[in-house]
């Protein structure tokens, strides 16, 4: 749970909502081949969807940040 709420706070400093980064996290991971996204209503797709609004802000240093945070990518894989 801490961790969790690390990315809500690195997320809301970026300014978006956490399922965004974590939507927009997957589109820029390399070894992420496909974002599924499990919408049950229109309105959970089109927020979801809403998520491409905020790409821009996926920098690098966010990106870094979040690996920071998480510590999950694979022995011997090169950051991002």
């Amino acid at each position: 749970m801490a961790k969790v709420a690390k990315l809500a706070a690195l997320a809301k400093n970026v300014g978006m909502p956490i399922h965004h980064l974590a939507l927009l996290w997957c589109l820029a991971n390399p070894r992420v081949s496909t974002v599924i996204l499990g919408a049950s209503r229109v309105e959970q797709l089109i927020d979801n969807l809403g998520a491409l609004n905020n790409r821009h802000l996926m920098t690098d240093e966010v990106m870094a940040d979040i690996e920071e945070i998480v510590q999950n990518r694979p022995d011997g894989i090169p950051r991002y």
